[in-house]
C-alpha cells in the first residue's frame, strides 16, 4: 500500500514538470510571433516611408 502511494506521488511532479515544459515552450513560440509580428510592422513602415520620400524627390 505504501509503495503504491509513493509511486503515485514519484509520478505527479514528472506531469506537472512536462506541463511547465510546455507551457515554457509555448511562451517561447508565441514571444517569436510577437517579434516577428512587431518586426514585420517596423519594416513596413520603413519601407513605406522610404517609399513616400522617393515620391517626393521626383
Amino acid at each position: 500500500m505504501e509503495k503504491e502511494r509513493n509511486e503515485e506521488e514519484l509520478i505527479e511532479p514528472e506531469e506537472e514538470e512536462e506541463e511547465k515544459e510546455d507551457e515554457s515552450r509555448f511562451d517561447k513560440i508565441y514571444s517569436n510571433i510577437a517579434s516577428n509580428r512587431y518586426e514585420n510592422l517596423r519594416t513596413s513602415y520603413i519601407e513605406n516611408k522610404a517609399k513616400e520620400l522617393r515620391k517626393k524627390k521626383r
